[in-house]
């Protein structure tokens, strides 16, 4: 299926579609009208490059520039390094164990988790989580840059790495091999999973009524003039 038929699938994966044509010597090539069923596989709280930056043919790391890849300071200077990753890379009781100070001076560019020579840490081992709010996203997003989701971030430099994966380690790579991989597209709404899930299916924003008198009055948020 070409790719251009695929217009909202939050951090990418695969569509799978049902073709049917009629048989017989004069039949056509089926066009998007013969599509029955749509199905979307949605994963969540990944970046693309973070599983997929190695897929054959994907716009991904491969695609990386030195200077597109640079992370800035909240105040726009080029980070001399990575933030640590606060709390550490792995999360508490899990092997092996990737302490903050172990994740000092990292290089101011995308890294491997898994590299044997770096942290050795592999896809299976839970990493601490990244948070993905609102408005911090589109501090981080910075007009299209994406230069500050090492700023604007309570994981520092974890923003930036990825896993070196394959068919053999990542089930759903076989599946995009097979179907389409959604390499262009991340997400349809700043922030957190349930918002894009809303978008993925209606493109729109759900309502809070009264919001200000309910169990949720204490959540709201208040944007200030800057």
């Amino acid at each position: 299926m070409d790719k251009r038929m695929i217009c909202a699938i939050p951090i990418a994966i695969a569509t799978l579609a049902s073709l049917y044509a009629c048989g017989g010597s004069g039949v056509t090539q089926p066009d998007i009208t013969a599509i029955k069923t749509v199905v979307v596989i949605y994963a969540e709280n990944r970046s693309f490059d973070n599983l997929y930056g190695n897929f054959p043919g994907a716009n991904g790391l491969s695609n990386v520039t030195a200077a597109s890849a640079k992370q800035v300071d909240r105040d726009g200077s080029t980070l001399a390094t990575l933030p640590t990753i606060w709390n550490g890379l792995t999360q508490t009781g899990v092997t092996p164990v990737v302490t903050q100070a172990m994740t000092a001076n990292l290089p101011n560019s995308p890294f491997a988790i898994d590299d044997p020579n770096g942290f050795n840490t592999p896809i299976s081992a839970t990493t601490r989580d990244l948070y993905h709010r609102f408005y911090e996203n589109q501090m981080q997003i910075d007009g299209g840059k994406n230069d500050k989701f090492a700023a604007w971030a309570d994981s520092g430099g974890l923003v930036m790495g990825h896993y070196t994966l394959n068919a053999n380690k990542l089930p759903l790579w076989k599946i995009a091999q097979q179907y389409t991989l959604a390499d262009n597209f991340f997400m349809g709404a700043f922030g957190g999973s349930f918002l894009n899930h809303q978008w993925l299916i209606c493109a729109c924003t759900p309502t809070y009524p009264n919001a200000n008198t309910s169990p949720a009055s204490g959540l709201i948020s208040a944007v200030e003039s800057d």
